[in-house]
């Protein structure tokens, strides 16, 4: 038998502006979803790329997101 004993995502996410970022941070928080953005980069055409790593599907996360 297998055990889940930690799950998270990472993911190379790209937004069309800052705000739509911002909107996105703020529902992962208040939904209280464990994230954290390991590198976000402002392109020139002013979209914006995250790399980010977030709990999944509430099973626990390891120490990098506590």
């Amino acid at each position: 038998m297998k055990r889940v004993i930690n799950a998270s995502l990472e993911q190379t996410q790209q937004f069309e502006t800052e705000k739509d970022y911002q909107d996105y941070i703020l529902s992962l928080t208040r939904k209280r979803v464990k994230h954290k953005v390991l590198d976000k980069q402002v392109q020139s055409d002013n979209t914006v790329i995250v790399k980010i790593v977030k709990s999944y599907a509430n099973y626990p996360v390891d120490e990098s997101l506590k």
